[in-house]
């Protein structure tokens, strides 16, 4: 008889990268737990073999380029690029991306420059020049909304 199991080679090897916003998440949520557990599902359906994941728990005051476990995950890709493996990195949300406009469009560079892409959960954005528009403006909006929460919060504390 023969076997009916169906085997389907994985289009790529991922990694995820997960982070807080803010300390009280840290102490209190499962916030990482949460975004990692949607992540390793979103793989498997995609058939990506993830092979690390990177948890951000440093929040506020650095730019996402800058922190710990970013800078990790741009030092893995540095040290796979012999093998020849193509990445897509996956983030939640595009806002676990980056929240400031020239921050997300100067680590875009980055990861182009290691040959690797980014996949948010959410909602898909092609590599076509609309595809990047509407990513640069996710990015705007982003920037936006977090520079409005820190004047709300400023002006509640007066």
């Amino acid at each position: 008889m023969e076997n009916d199991a169906t085997y389907y080679e994985p289009l790529e090897t991922a990694l995820i990268y997960c982070r807080i916003s803010d300390k009280k998440q840290a102490r209190d949520g499962s916030g990482l737990q949460s975004q990692e557990h949607r992540c390793l599902a979103y793989a498997t359906r995609k058939r990506y073999v993830v092979e690390k994941t990177f948890l951000e728990t440093v929040s506020g005051g650095l730019d996402i380029i800058d922190r710990p476990e970013m800078k990790a995950l741009l030092r893995y890709l540095d040290k796979q690029q012999k093998s020849g493996k193509r990445y897509v990195v996956i983030f939640d949300d595009h806002k676990r991306f980056a929240r400031q406009t020239e921050v997300a469009l100067r680590l875009k560079r980055e990861f182009a420059k290691r040959n690797t892409r980014v996949e948010y959960l959410n909602f898909a954005i092609d590599d076509t020049p609309e595809g990047t528009f509407i990513d640069t403006m996710l990015a705007a909006q982003a920037q936006l909304e977090r520079e409005q929460i820190c004047r709300q919060t400023r002006q509640k504390t007066k």
